[in-house]
This record gives C-alpha cells, sequence and structure tokens, in this order.
C-alpha cells in the first residue's frame, strides 16, 4: 500500500492526526492500529475544554451519542485530610465526562475509516526502512499476513512504548516510576456521587471515578519500586490499603472486587529527539503525563492535530513548522514538570516518605525529578 502519511498507533492521538489530515488537506493517510480487542479499558476523566478540539476533529456530534457520563467536578483530600471540590462550572465551561474508554476509542477510529483513512486493524509494527519510491516503508504483520505501507511521512503515536522514534535513534527519557494499579468495583446498589475523588495517601494516592456502564474504576498510584516491595499488585495487598483510605473506600465499601487488577504505566516521560526528517511522534509518545496533571487525552487529541499540520507542511515543501513543533514539545514538557512539582508540593504530611520525598524539594531545593525507575509494571 502506497500512502502520503503513515500512522503508527489507532489511539486518541494518532487519530487526531489521521482526521485532521483527512479533513483539513487532500493527504492520503493509513493508520496502523495494534490495539485488540477485549484489551482491559480503564477509562478516563476530560474537562469541559475538550469541546473544542472534539469539534475541530468533526466527531462532537458522535461522542454525545455515545452517552459519556457526564462529570460535574473533582474532588480531594491532598495535603489535608479534608475532602474540597472544584467544580468544572466555577470555570464558566460547563462541565466534563467520565468517558467510556473503549466506546471513545472505537468513536475516534469509525471516523477516521468514514473521513477516508485506511485503517489496518490488529496489525503489529515489526521495522521502518528506506522506501522504494517514497521516504519511508513500514512493515509489520496483520492476523499473520504480512503488511507493508510505503509513505512520505510517518507519524509515531504508539503511546508511551514510542516504538516507532525509539527504532530511529530516539531515547525515552523518564523522570519518575509512577504505576497505576487499577481495579473495577460494580456498583448498581451503591449510590456513588458523580465525580472522581483523589486521596493523597503515605505511599501514593487514590482515584476514584463511576464509569457510565455502572462500575467504578478505583486507582492506586505509586513508584514501582515501591509497588513491588509492598506486593500491592496483588489483589489482597491492594484491598489493604484500599481499607486504609478514608474517601475512597467508602465509595465502594460492601461491593466485591471484579475480575484482575490491571497495571498500567503512568511515568512522567519525554522523547529526547520529538522528530527528524519527515517523521514526528505525537501523544504519548512524544511526552507522557502524570494522571494527576489531567493532560492524557486532551494532550493526545491536540498534538496529534498539530503534528498533522507539521506532516502536511513538511510534504508541501515547507517543513517551517516542524521546528515550532520540536520546540513546543520541549517547552511544554518543561513547564510540565514545574506545574508537576508544584502540585505534589502541597502535600506535606509525609515528606519522610520515600513516594513524597522524590517529588519534593531536595536539599539543594531543586526538584527532585529523574528517577527513572523501571520494572514489570512499566509500559
Amino acid at each position: 500500500m502506497k500512502t502520503d502519511v503513515v500512522v503508527v498507533g489507532g489511539g486518541p492521538a494518532g487519530c487526531a492526526a489521521a482526521l485532521t489530515l483527512r479533513k483539513y488537506s487532500d493527504l492520503r493517510v493509513a493508520v496502523i492500529d495494534g490495539r485488540r480487542a477485549g484489551e482491559p479499558s480503564i477509562g478516563e476523566t476530560i474537562g469541559p475544554g475538550a469541546y473544542g478540539i472534539l469539534a475541530w476533529l468533526g466527531v462532537w456530534p458522535s461522542f454525545l451519542a455515545d452517552g459519556h457520563l457526564q462529570a460535574h467536578s473533582t474532588a480531594a483530600a491532598w495535603g489535608s485530610p479534608e475532602i474540597l471540590h472544584q467544580e468544572f462550572f466555577f470555570g464558566g465551561q460547563g462541565f466534563g465526562w467520565h468517558l467510556d474508554r473503549a466506546k471513545f476509542d472505537r468513536m475516534l477510529v469509525n471516523a477516521v475509516v468514514e473521513a477516508g483513512g485506511d485503517l489496518i486493524a490488529g496489525a503489529t509494527f515489526r521495522t521502518i526502512s528506506k522506501g522504494r519510491d517514497t521516504f519511508w516503508k513500514v512493515e509489520g504483520l496483520s492476523e499473520g499476513a504480512a503488511v507493508e505501507i510505503e509513505a512520505d511521512f510517518l507519524i509515531d503515536a504508539t503511546g508511551r512504548q514510542s516504538r516507532v522514534a525509539r527504532e530511529l535513534g530516539a531515547n525515552s527519557r523518564a523522570f519518575d516510576g509512577l504505576c497505576g494499579i487499577v481495579g473495577f468495583y460494580s456498583a448498581p446498589s451503591l449510590e456513588v456521587e458523580n465525580f472522581a475523588v483523589i486521596e493523597s495517601v503515605p505511599e501514593g494516592w487514590w482515584y476514584s471515578a463511576p464509569l457510565p456502564d455502572g462500575r467504578v474504576a478505583v486507582a492506586f498510584m505509586s513508584d514501582s519500586d515501591l509497588i513491588r516491595a509492598t506486593r500491592a499488585h496483588e489483589a489482597q495487598e491492594w484491598s489493604e490499603l484500599l481499607m486504609k483510605t478514608v474517601h475512597t473506600r467508602d465509595r465502594v465499601v460492601g461491593q466485591r472486587l471484579l475480575g484482575p487488577l490491571v497495571v498500567r504505566s503512568a511515568s512522567s516521560r519525554c522523547l529526547d529527539r520529538a522528530g527528524g526528517d519527515h517523521w514526528l511522534a505525537t501523544g504519548d509518545a512524544v511526552a507522557a503525563f502524570d494522571p494527576l496533571s489531567s493532560m492524557g487525552i486532551g494532550h493526545a487529541l491536540t498534538s496529534g492535530a498539530h503534528a498533522a499540520r507539521v506532516a502536511e507542511n513538511v510534504l508541501r515543501g515547507s517543513g517551517g513548522l516542524m521546528a515550532g513543533y520540536l520546540e513546543g514539545v520541549a517547552t511544554n514538557f518543561s513547564g510540565y514538570l514545574e506545574l508537576r512539582s508544584r502540585f505534589y508540593g502541597v502535600e506535606r504530611r509525609w515528606m519522610d516518605k520515600p513516594f513524597w520525598s522524590r517529588r519534593n524539594l531536595s536539599k539543594s531545593g531543586e526538584p527532585v525529578l529523574e528517577l527513572a525507575l523501571s520494572g514489570p509494571f512499566a509500559e
């Protein structure tokens, strides 16, 4: 197959790039989507600011039709045992949504196909080389059959793995070892208020939120080495830690944990090289953020749209947008690290605990940022 732009990765960033190319240019685009049906979907809360990018991508009516659960506030017990609420509508933008993540991702993929993009579903990326008549040749496998796509521009949207960028020589620098251990509870008879709750504890912090399908998602966030040491990735230890919380446990008291726990990397990381000659990375592949920042899906969508504009600019013979994109990645991530340090600096009750001391000020007064922890919990 020959196309103008090949996007490796069919998540929000990859779909946003493909949709932007199809709706705002005449370029052809192919998306290699390696996700498998039945993979656990965690869900996520997005704020009211998501309207702008979803409307830009032309999927706002489809998003509304999917029946995601409205979210009117976020509550946090952070820096104090008291829980405080932040209402979305105080910002004058309305409410947010607790997503059915599987439905959200499926909506984006369908929109790409409807817009005329080529989708190679269930395909495994394998190698990149120089194309015969194009700049790139991407090879993979789909249902055991070889897949070969030639394109003049390549977008890495492979998430935190940054598989394409690393294949091209870039390195992903980790600034912590944050990991989420997620469990789900069924709550048909439990009245769970319609907002997310964040609760800090000596070992890290907890997140909980209702999902559109009636379940409640509960996540314990800590560093991978600390999780290993406490065996918090195992159901019994995870549940015992949950029972030590105050606000989080009250949301699922008397309910049964459904199925196995799900492990997800949540580390802050950024590529040392976000792009090059006829390629760039986008979404989590270029920069991934602590979930506390609420920058996940929103960043993925806007980053994907920007990547598409850069690709079009390069293929039109200019390329002037590439330098701005690369500079923007570095500037935005630097600003994020400062914001991250301030967020964690609010919690002063457990400064002697490893999780918190790593994220607060060192003796020199500089933020302790680079831990680069690894282990079985990293993606």
